[in-house]
């Protein structure tokens, strides 16, 4: 039954909407070129033209063929570099008898060192539970897309699922990376895609050296490779050269590149722990095939800035600079380390140090929170996708120091010769908006220049909505109590909704006088039944108007 429930929860539709049949993930680029990943639910014709000016095209690719739903990669070639391209896509399905044409769309070329840019980061939208609202992820997309960044970055917890993972099967893992289509689509058109794996992808070291073919880390890998282009070691990119079998070849799971006077570096630290499915301390690693390519990468970098990207440290825990101190990413106990990391020149961390990185930046914990460490900026990256603006404070902010914030959204950071600004961007729903807490607004907001020095910090706009309504304990268990202020004699009824605005309890309360009021939801007996674990949007209706709260049933 389990399997069954999985299948249904996943089964969402392909592609944007009916009106649009198609999208696209622009990936890999470079100074000379770029990767286009097109994805028809139909088969059709179709050709790419494209030019540096705007509805001006004066270059176009060969017409090709493709089927329906199965991606078609064009990359375009001999471009310029520092140069903004726009272009749209000619198709002809076939029931069509004339060409169709697409929107116009646009992407950035490689700048050169001295050249301002910005880019954009999410982690966490989990797309595949209930802790997505995906509505509110769709909007945090369009605030990232509406900044106009060269590249966004998303920090995983993204494609895969490894709630199940002796259940899932190839077709399921092909479904759930399917499915994030529809939501890149909005933005990749315009924005190329880097992605970093998350715990919850599947493709741990663990999980290979399990009855190999048939296990979760392949069909995750060669899924997310099929419907998405991480970069491949290339001249312009380095990274994972090594092949993998059973149809994964490169895996394309860690990588870098310089870009203006950045150098990105985006590592792995799931693939190559082997022990267990939760592994602890000195279990947890990076490898050091991976560890060899990250010291050599740093060392030979002369970039002004440097970020380096990994989904946690450790892999899992809870925090950042706490957990920057242990094991194989920080130990201060030579002999230790030593003992359990030969040939391994210093911890993780003092190699940042060492090679002058300015910022480590990762997801999982869900929440915006800023460190520091001998130096480094140890940032945790918000979630895009959580309505109750708040899952990753309630369980998490006590694992952090620093400047933390709640709330929902991106991080947008823009690199210039002389300084780095970071701006926490909020994702607000239209109905849960107020003067102090809107969509798109700056809640928090720092820079630091090449130094590692703080030069400025603004973090008084992190304003979460009020409302007359309170709710305690919320997250809870079983029943949960609300209070709220009635200004006259009033019916009163509970209406609770799951995240996809489905009623799934109803209660009336009955008449209830003036002044505070207090009711409990039982969420054990939700129209006869227990109510799922997940967000609830609970609604107090009353004579006089509506009250609503966001709830977490744990």
């Amino acid at each position: 039954m389990r399997q069954f429930l999985f299948l249904v929860f996943f089964g969402l539709n392909l592609l944007s909407s009916s009106a649009q049949n198609f999208n696209i993930v622009l990936g890999r680029p470079t100074g000379k070129s770029i990767t286009m990943n097109i994805l028809f639910d139909a088969k059709t014709v179709l050709y790419f033209e494209y030019g540096t000016l705007p509805g001006n095209y004066t270059l176009k690719t060969a017409e090709r063929n493709t089927e329906a739903n199965v991606p078609a990669v064009e990359t375009l070639s001999n471009l310029i570099s520092d140069t903004k391209y726009f272009y749209r896509v000619n198709y002809k399905l076939a029931t069509d008898q004339n060409w169709k044409v697409s929107p116009e769309y646009s992407f950035q070329t490689w700048r050169p060192p001295g050249k301002s840019f910005s880019f954009t980061i999410e982690a966490d939208p989990h797309p595949y539970d209930k802790k997505c609202y995906h509505p509110l992820w769709d909007i945090a997309l369009a605030n990232q897309l509406a900044a106009k960044p060269d590249f966004m970055i998303d920090m995983g917890d993204t494609h895969g699922d490894d709630h199940y993972p002796d259940e899932i099967t190839s077709a399921q893992s092909k479904q759930l990376h399917l499915n994030n289509r529809v939501h890149f689509g909005g933005i990749c058109h315009s924005v190329p895609l880097f992605f970093c794996l998350g715990n919850h992808e599947g493709e741990n070291g663990y999980y290979l050296l399990q009855t190999a073919p048939e296990n979760l880390a392949v069909y995750s890998t060669i899924w997310r490779k099929y419907y998405y282009n991480n970069p491949v070691s290339d001249g312009f990119y380095t990274g994972n050269t090594q092949s993998e079998p059973f149809g994964m070849g490169q895996p394309e799971n860690y990588y870098a590149w310089e870009w203006g006077d950045a150098l990105f570096v985006v590592l792995d630290a799931y693939r190559y722990y082997t022990v267990s499915a939760k592994p602890g301390k000195w279990d947890w690693t990076i490898g050091k095939m991976q560890y060899d390519w990250l010291k050599q990468t740093l060392e030979t970098s002369k970039a002004k800035y440097k970020f380096v990207f990994a989904h946690h440290v450790m892999g899992e825990a809870r925090g950042a600079a706490l957990i920057a101190k242990q094991y194989e990413w920080g130990s201060t106990n030579a002999a230790d380390f030593v003992a359990n990391r030969p040939g391994w020149e210093m911890p993780i961390h003092q190699l940042m140090v060492k090679n002058k990185v300015n910022m480590f930046i990762q997801g999982h914990d869900h929440l915006f929170a800023r460190e520091e460490l001998d130096g480094i900026i140890y940032q945790e990256v918000p979630m895009p996708s959580d309505s109750s603006y708040s899952l990753g404070m309630i369980a998490n902010a006590g694992a952090y120091g620093g400047i933390k914030s709640a709330g929902s959204g991106h991080l947008k950071i823009t690199v210039a010769p002389e300084q780095v600004n970071v701006d926490y961007v909020l994702a607000v729903l239209p109905e849960d908006e107020t003067p102090a807490f809107k969509n798109g607004a700056i809640a928090v907001s720092y820079a630091f220049n090449s130094n590692g020095i703080i030069t400025s910090v603004d973090d008084t706009k992190a304003i979460l909505p009020q409302t007359s309504l309170k709710a305690w304990p919320n997250p809870f268990r079983d029943s949960v109590n609300i209070q709220f202020e009635l200004a006259g004699t009033s019916d009163v009824k509970i209406l609770s909704y799951d995240i996809s605005g489905r009623m799934i309890d109803s209660i009336d309360v009955g008449t209830l006088q003036p002044g505070k009021n207090l009711v409990r939801w039982d969420a054990t007996k939700g129209n006869g039944k227990p109510v799922p674990k997940g967000i609830y949007n609970c609604v107090i209706e009353t004579s006089n108007g509506r009250f609503s709260q966001k709830l977490i049933l744990n």
